[in-house]
């Protein structure tokens, strides 16, 4: 499968190359605009946005999507996921705050 952000569209889309079959999810809040999108080893899709300082996270078996709203202004481009522990955890630059945010679920 090849996962893929849709940054005009809003979404996160997903294409498989040996069926051509293609599948688009719209983010929930306007105008996040991802950049990234990477999967985790449970199955799960992680994006970050560019403008509304939110990360989300997509069940693709559920059509599930969470976002998470973080704590200042970081405008991401690029995430990525550590999943070597029981719980994956999210980690995104933060072009605003020239800082690295660790991003850890709770449920």
């Amino acid at each position: 499968m090849l996962w893929f952000a849709e940054y005009g569209a809003n979404g996160i889309g997903r294409f498989d190359p040996k069926t051509g079959a293609m599948k688009e999810w719209q983010l929930p809040t306007p105008w996040d605009k991802p950049y990234d999108v990477v999967k985790a080893k449970d199955g799960e899709i992680w994006t970050g946005s560019m403008l509304t300082d939110r990360v989300a996270r997509l069940d693709p078996k559920t059509d599930r999507i969470t976002e998470y709203q973080l704590p200042r202004s970081t405008n991401i481009r690029r995430v990525f996921v550590d999943d070597r522990g029981s719980r994956p955890v999210l980690w995104v630059g933060s072009n605003h705050g020239a800082s690295i945010v660790k991003v850890e679920p709770l449920d």
